[in-house]
């Protein structure tokens, strides 16, 4: 059945909520001096002390508000998702995206909150620090982007929407992989147009909330993971926007719907969701197919190298 939208408002409410406790707990953890440990020997994926204690507050929250409603949390133990069936409901958090940003005193940073109703997203609420004041006159230590399906998007309830323009521009942001120009070419829909003044924030969900604000004219996203992505991609969508992605399995881009297709016949378990990856093209109903269908991943030279030596061979039989 499909969630009504008195359902869904009291989902959005509490994200909210939830969301500013999770950025009031952050701020007071920002600019001290907090424990690290790191998931990667190259100590590369930092999670602090910060992003422990915010994602076990949000899943008390949702907890109490919410208990027949699954949670899947980027720092929770992946060994304890198992075979488990994704429940209807399903939580989708990163209570910190931009952890290096974070402990390195560089005010960069999110804590995305997005709510699937089988598969398909339907509501978010992502933090972002911010000068309040500058959207609604009101001081605080940062912004709330939220959006439920078919509500619309607003920062601090104040109606938001993407930028609007047929044709890029290069005197506006966009948000791109550092690794962009080493992995992608762009195809001749874009030859010659000016992509923008490139942003890397090192924060996805910051990306995508400020894409939905406008602030971005558009974000390319390489290969998030859900939590990464879920709040801030249904927050463009419901700014008027456009995701594009390519689900594992698809070879054409196409915009963003179900998250897990084959729900109806057979619903993930979390252990698969965990998994679960694939790019995203943010932009308005204009540009974000328009790049998505003229971005190439350009070929690895070593690819390329034993290409070229079988080609060889099989000329000099």
């Amino acid at each position: 059945m499909t969630p009504s939208d008195t359902d869904l408002a009291a989902i959005e409410s509490a994200a909210v909520e939830f969301a500013q406790g999770a950025g009031d707990l952050l701020a007071g953890y920002f600019g001290r001096v907090i424990s690290v440990e790191y998931k990667d020997k190259a100590q590369q994926d930092p999670v602090t002390a910060a992003d422990k204690e915010t994602q076990a507050y949000l899943e008390r929250r949702i907890a109490e508000r919410f208990p027949y409603h699954g949670i899947l949390g980027e720092e929770d133990d992946a060994s304890a998702d198992g075979d488990t069936p994704a429940p209807d409901y399903l939580w989708v958090l990163d209570p910190l995206d931009g952890t290096t940003n974070f402990m390195n005193g560089l005010p960069v940073y999110a804590s995305s909150i997005g709510v699937l109703h089988r598969g398909m997203p339907v509501a978010g609420a992502v933090y972002i620090p911010w000068p309040a004041s500058s959207l609604t006159g009101e001081s605080g230590n940062g912004i709330v982007v939220h959006c439920r399906s078919g509500g619309g998007a607003f920062a601090n309830g104040e109606p938001i929407t993407v930028y609007q323009t047929d044709k890029l521009r290069g005197d506006r942001l966009v948000g791109l992989p550092g690794s962009f120009g080493a992995s992608t070419r762009v195809g001749k829909g874009l030859k010659g147009q000016p992509l923008g003044q490139l942003r890397v924030t090192g924060s996805i969900a910051y990306e995508l909330a400020m894409t939905a604000m406008g602030v971005l004219q558009f974000a390319v996203i390489g290969a998030p993971r859900m939590w990464d992505m879920l709040g801030g991609a249904i927050a463009v969508q419901e700014a008027g926007g456009t995701v594009m992605t390519r689900l594992a399995g698809r070879k054409q881009w196409h915009p963003m719907e179900s998250l897990a297709p084959t729900w109806d016949d057979k619903p993930p378990t979390m252990a698969e969701l965990r998994k679960w990856v694939a790019p995203l093209v943010a932009a308005n109903p204009t540009l974000a197919p328009l790049i998505a269908h003229n971005l190439h991943q350009r070929r690895r030279p070593i690819r390329r190298m034993v290409r070229g030596v079988k080609k060889a061979l099989v000329s000099g039989r």
